[in-house]
């Protein structure tokens, strides 16, 4: 996903900030590529700068998250993992969730991380107009970092620059 405004951290461009010389969504691609992901990234107006990102399939949404995430989902081949672009993590970390969530059944996983929504989630069905019902997995990890502030930035890189 990587159709906001970035109006928290005052960029739609925040997945393309750095941390150790390797953009966000660069490190994000690269991880998801190396577990045999097929990759789709969502867009919006906001973030047309990504419309041609390098060996990913893009979607076209329209910058309303939900309507986006319903629609990404729609196109894409069950199961999906929901990855948001501005995100800092390990791939342990997903291959553990996704191991965990397999055995939940349920139509919808949320990853809470540090007590707090990750916005990675894995989809078993897709969304319509019914409320699917949904399980949260929730974690302590000290290596994730969801840029929504430019707190979250600085702290991230003090991590992950050490």
């Amino acid at each position: 996903m990587a159709g906001g405004t970035g109006s928290r951290m005052s960029t739609s461009k925040k997945m393309l900030l750095e941390i150790n010389g390797e953009k966000i969504i660069d490190r994000v691609v690269s991880m998801l590529h190396s577990q045999n992901f097929r990759i789709s990234l969502c867009i919006s107006e906001n973030t047309l700068f990504l419309h041609e990102y390098p060996e990913v399939r893009i979607i076209m949404g329209k910058g309303s998250y939900a309507e986006d995430l319903s629609y990404a989902v729609g196109m894409c081949s069950l199961p999906v993992l929901v990855v948001p672009a501005d995100v800092i993590f390990s791939p342990d970390m997903i291959e553990n969730f996704i191991e965990q969530s397999i055995s939940l059944e349920t139509g919808i996983v949320n990853l809470i991380v540090n007590n707090k929504l990750s916005g990675i989630s894995i989809f078993f069905n897709k969304l319509g107009n019914e409320n699917l019902p949904y399980r949260n997995i929730k974690i302590e990890r000290e290596d994730f970092f969801n840029l929504n502030f430019p707190e979250d930035y600085r702290k991230a890189i003090e991590y992950l620059e050490k």
